[in-house]
């Protein structure tokens, strides 16, 4: 008997003991499985989709998986995977800061797992702290680093690089030389770097450099006009009217590129911004206004678009791509449909 009631007694400390552990688990599985199906019901997506960042917009299960982590949490604050889900859910629902904050707590285990590590870097990252996805890199190498993470890494580069534009010295010893290194050691083709190096140079009158430079710039890799991280095309869009004005690039590469931005990238607000300093620059050239009227068109902006084809064809009357372009807008306008070339 006395047998019996101690094993009853135990059973009931144990549950004591562990009942918020037990129901935080709970709380933590039924979160996880609620952020999953909320990312999987979105269309596009599938269990590898990464990075997760601002992919989600109304949708009903989220609020219910927030809770149920939130709850999680406070049960067990140092709960790793409530905490790292929650923290995704905020970066799928485009709140950068506050998964900053959430996933903080467990930056000394990101050595260890990548999908941690890049959670860790597109949270600072999109948070506006670049000091902060730097001072992560520099003290904890990712286990690989993949092109997104040299993408993440080398934009806080520029970002710091640029908010320093006092700092004159060159060569790698002043803070912004050694961000720009820091930069091309993550994109050794990019073309900012590269095109503010090659000015260093000319600046310094190193001819020799000019020439390595320059040949970077002519022959750039692909990932240099197309990033796994889209505001990178910020300065993409600062470099190419200077490459083209310096004599760098040709005025038919500087079409080439355009082209293929506006058709792989058009929903980029750098390519918008790339194509008005050309025609800024540029103002009697009607293809640059009819690339920003493709580029509208793509987007799905079709009274944008067909007004800048009017324009381009007031430039150049037998602009034919022009033509064809609105013949294809006012076909799928009378057919009721939106088409984008």
């Amino acid at each position: 008997m006395w047998r019996g009631i101690a094993s009853a007694g135990a059973l009931v400390l144990l549950l004591l003991l562990c009942g918020p552990a037990l129901l935080g688990a709970a709380w933590s599985n039924a979160g996880t499985l609620a952020l999953r199906d909320g990312l999987l019901a979105q269309a596009g997506l599938t269990p590898g989709t990464y990075p997760v960042y601002k992919v989600l917009g109304e949708n009903p299960a989220m609020p219910r998986a927030i809770q149920s982590l939130r709850r999680a949490i406070a049960l067990n604050e140092d709960s790793f995977s409530a905490r790292w889900a929650l923290g995704r859910a905020a970066l799928a629902m485009g709140d950068a800061e506050t998964a900053a904050s959430i996933l903080e707590p467990l930056m000394g285990k990101v050595g260890r797992n990548p999908l941690l590590y890049y959670d860790v870097l597109i949270a600072l990252s999109h948070g506006g702290r670049p000091e902060g996805v730097v001072a992560l890199y520099e003290s904890a190498s990712p286990l690989q680093r993949t092109r997104a993470i040299s993408d993440t890494v080398a934009l806080a580069y520029l970002d710091l690089a640029t908010r320093r534009p006092g700092d004159k010295e060159t060569g790698g010893r002043g803070e912004v030389g050694q961000w720009l290194e820091g930069a091309r050691r993550m994109r050794p083709g990019d073309l900012y770097v590269n095109y503010r190096l090659w000015k260093q140079a000319q600046e310094a009158g190193d001819v020799e450099a000019m020439a390595a430079y320059g040949e970077i710039l002519a022959y750039f890799p692909l990932e240099a006009i197309h990033p796994t991280d889209e505001r990178l095309l910020d300065y993409v869009a600062g470099t190419i009217p200077g490459l083209l004005e310096e004599g760098l690039w040709s005025r038919e590469k500087a079409l080439n590129v355009v082209s293929f931005l506006v058709w792989q990238r058009e929903g980029a607000a750098g390519v918008e911004r790339l194509l008005e300093q050309l025609i800024a620059r540029y103002p009697t050239e009607p293809d640059w206004p009819f690339y920003l009227a493709e580029c509208y068109h793509r987007r799905g902006g079709l009274v944008q678009a067909e007004a800048v084809y009017r324009q381009v064809l007031a430039m150049d009357p037998e602009y034919a791509q022009a033509y064809l372009r609105l013949g294809m807008l006012y076909e799928g306008r009378a057919e009721g449909r939106t088409w984008t070339p």
